[in-house]
């Protein structure tokens, strides 16, 4: 059992002293993201504070999610029970579900329940669920959590505003139906292959592209991580709005932050 899946499974039976998380586990961006949408919370207790589960649903669909095979809840079989039984450590795999945290002002349609996203936005910052399909009419999905709470700055409240919990894969994709979709990520190696993952399922998709996007990497960037490497997707895609990011990154070996944008609105 790895240490990430054993602080998971200890956390939800029971409050952690805050003295006792893990460094690693307490600036990962995971957590830091399951902190940001409240599903875990930091709370005083007695002399010191601890982080405990906050919402247990949206925590449950975080563990099937991340571990599909594992025991992580009732009715999930660990691989090595499937290999006792079935001779196959993957004979029961249940289909994993992802948390996604959704603004706005429009209504929109989440398994199969109208969802008024106004209210939720202005009460409480966000909707979250874990959905398994969607129509969501003009989406914006957004990487990063600080920028998806203030993305109306940069692109107008016309967005309903999609913040998937850790990387958007095909099969919630392939779940949503949008009339619009526009992607709006970090300008790195990673930010390109989510686009290029999302424009597969939806050919209509565009990724938003500031018109001082080369002044802003010129200012701003920083260097890439040691090792960062380009997939065969990003590196042979012909878009030219690929292009476009992939030159400045090949050229400089530096990428920008989607949260200069903010910055850039606001100076």
């Amino acid at each position: 059992m790895t240490p990430r899946k054993r602080f998971y499974l200890k956390i939800k039976e029971a409050p952690i002293p805050a003295r006792s998380l893990p460094a690693g586990m307490r600036d990962s961006e995971e957590f830091g993201q399951l902190l940001g949408s409240g599903i875990i919370r930091r709370e005083k207790r007695g002399r010191g504070y601890v982080y405990q589960v906050a919402e247990q649903e949206a925590f449950a669909a975080f563990l099937e999610a991340n571990f599909p095979v594992e025991a992580v809840a009732e009715g999930v079989v660990e691989g090595a029970a499937n290999v006792a039984h079935y001779r196959d450590s993957k004979a029961r795999q249940r289909p994993g579900k992802r948390i996604f945290l959704l603004r706005g002002r429009r209504e929109v349609i989440v398994n199969d329940i109208t969802v008024g996203l106004e209210e939720h936005t202005a009460n409480f910052g966000f909707f979250a669920a874990s959905i398994r399909k969607a129509v969501l009419g003009k989406v914006c999905s957004v990487e990063n959590l600080d920028v998806f709470m203030a993305a109306e700055d940069v692109l107008g409240d016309s967005w309903t505003f999609l913040h998937p919990y850790g990387r958007i894969g095909q099969q919630p994709i392939r779940g949503i139906q949008a009339e619009e979709w526009l992607h709006f990520p970090d300008y790195d190696y990673t930010g390109l292959e989510e686009y290029l993952r999302i424009k597969e399922v939806h050919p209509h998709a565009q990724l938003y592209l500031p018109d001082n996007l080369e002044a802003l990497h010129h200012r701003f960037s920083k260097p890439m991580k040691a090792g960062a490497r380009m997939k065969k997707r990003a590196r042979t895609s012909q878009l030219p709005e690929v292009a476009r990011v992939r030159s400045l990154l090949e050229k400089t070996g530096r990428f920008l932050e989607q949260e200069i944008l903010l910055h850039d609105i606001k100076s």
